[in-house]
């Protein structure tokens, strides 16, 4: 836990006790419970697992202060325990010279996207995960000046200051340009920061009826770093490389009984193709047969995952349902450069106005050769509960 955390939370619990009549809070508990089944990947050892979870949060106000607490903990059965206080957010807004200020730690989300958001900068994370996840903001000092038709902002991020995630987290200025129209709405953002160079981007969203939407998105990237395909008896090496490209078009249609349906496709010229794959595939298969002395280099080719897309070209289709207390859904995210399939089914009841059930399966399919065939679980399976006082 960083030291900021430290007298922030002391803070939040003080106003709590202090200013009671002044401050405002709604708290959410949620627990998982998951059982992972293992695949057949020569990229990772075959063993399923069982864990659990909760996640404790809570959403304070006090005045010009907005914060979010959370009490994160995990767990592997036969494996180690951990508990994590997290400060997700703590930040002031207000007024001066005519512009609109905000100081702290905030959540920066700019997509319009459901499947894969390109103008997610700042601290990305996973989009629809099946389990518990803590979603930090970034330091931001920003300033915005609102129009009839739209804001125009300028904002100093630094994204180092997250508790959960490691590694080195870029920091520079942004700027973002947003109108909004009578059935439209569109976004301009540029960004530097010390890390990828120039970043700009841009998204478009319009509605036709009160059926049909269309919505789409953006980004260029200066210099980013890629996994270089490993080749025989070597180690996976990163790469920095210049120009990377993101682009997303997608569209929603609903009714009013309640059906929804996304569809999106999504490049990003960062991912491996097809044949990248199939060369990690070959090169675990040969260190498989020659014996455990090779395990190191075998599981070190699954670090390719931690890239933001597996392969350069995806195609999601989504429905769901929410018209009464039952809300089924499905996911399916297919990689047409080799036959992927990531499937995903679930659902949640709803116990009572601040209790809701739920229970999803996520499964894992394709050819041998493809990338979602090599990840390490064929499928996971959850229940989970969320409690709102």
């Amino acid at each position: 836990m960083k030291l900021y955390s430290l007298w922030a939370l002391p803070l939040l619990i003080g106003s709590a006790t202090s200013q009671a009549d002044a401050l405002e809070s709604q708290w959410e508990l949620a627990m998982t419970a998951a059982y992972d089944r293992a695949s057949d990947s020569s990229l990772f050892e075959a063993q399923s697992s069982v864990s659990r979870q909760a996640l404790l949060q809570g959403a304070l106000q006090y005045e010009a202060w907005e914060g979010q607490i959370s009490a994160f903990h995990q767990a592997e059965r036969g494996g180690s325990e951990d508990l994590e206080l997290v400060v997700e957010e703590l930040f002031w807004q207000g007024s001066w010279q005519d512009w609109d200020w905000l100081l702290g730690k905030r959540r920066l989300d700019f997509g319009v996207g459901y499947g894969h958001r390109p103008l997610d900068w700042f601290l990305p994370i996973e989009r629809n995960p099946v389990s518990l996840q803590v979603s930090e903001g970034v330091g931001v000092v920003s300033a915005s000046r609102f129009t009839e038709n739209g804001e125009l902002s300028v904002m100093l991020v630094d994204a180092g200051i997250s508790q959960a995630s490691g590694g080195d987290h870029p920091k520079g200025f942004a700027m973002r340009w947003y109108q909004l129209g009578t059935s439209a709405e569109w976004q301009l953002l540029g960004y530097m920061d010390d890390q990828r160079g120039m970043n700009l981007g841009g998204s478009w969203v319009n509605t036709y009826g009160e059926q049909w939407e269309i919505h789409t998105e953006w980004r260029y990237q200066q210099e980013y770093w890629r996994w270089r395909a490993p080749a025989l008896m070597a180690m996976p090496k990163q790469e920095q490389m210049d120009d990377g490209w993101q682009a997303l078009i997608g569209m929603t249609w609903a009714n009013s009984i309640g059906h929804s349906v996304i569809l999106e496709y999504w490049f990003d010229s960062r991912a491996w193709g097809k044949s990248e794959w199939e060369q990690v595939f070959d090169n675990s298969l040969w260190y498989q047969n020659q014996g455990v002395q090779w395990d190191g280099l075998r599981q070190s080719s699954a670090m390719a995952f931690l890239s933001d897309n597996t392969l350069r070209h995806n195609l999601l289709l989504h429905w769901t349902l929410t018209n009464n207390e039952y809300h089924p859904k499905v996911d399916l995210i297919y990689t047409p450069e080799d036959g992927g399939l990531i499937l995903t089914i679930g659902g949640e009841r709803e116990i009572a106005d601040d209790w809701v059930l739920g229970t999803s399966v996520r499964y894992f399919a394709g050819p041998d050769e493809s990338a979602f065939a090599q990840l390490q679980n064929q499928a996971v399976f959850t229940l989970s509960t969320t409690i709102v006082f």
